[in-house]
């Protein structure tokens, strides 16, 4: 069946309550700078942080500047003008649950995700629904 319309992704396919919800239950949202090359970032994106400098970038296992691995997910839709320090909304710590579906995984797999979100400290957990 062809595909007839996209809705873009929001904030409610990641994160089962809002913003103000979770920071009166306690858990840590923060702004964080992001320097990328040119990039949308949405709902979900999972980020690493430098370890050079302390700014963030998508997180890519690849990668040997600690941006290997997760920091944060990203928590609104934003787009980074070419390489420049841009601040961008994520959530970096639990105890809270995400939902699998939501994540930009950004060519890694699910597992790796999980792994990284829940060895954070508090773990960020992923379920399969919420």
């Amino acid at each position: 069946m062809p595909v007839i319309a996209n809705e873009p992704k929001k904030y409610s396919d990641v994160f089962a309550f809002s913003v103000s919800e979770l920071e009166s239950a306690g858990y840590s949202t923060d702004v964080v700078t992001v320097n990328q090359a040119a990039a949308e970032f949405t709902y979900g994106t999972l980020l690493g942080q430098v370890t050079v400098g302390g700014k963030y970038k998508i997180w890519d296992s690849a990668l040997t500047d600690g941006a290997e691995t997760v920091a944060a997910i990203v928590a609104e839709a934003i787009t980074i003008p070419a390489t420049t320090d841009t601040q961008v909304l994520v959530m970096k710590r639990g105890p809270m649950t995400v939902k699998d579906a939501g994540l930009e995984l950004n060519g890694e797999t699910l597992a790796d995700a999980k792994a990284g979100l829940e060895a954070l400290n508090p773990p960020i957990v992923v379920a399969n629904a919420i």
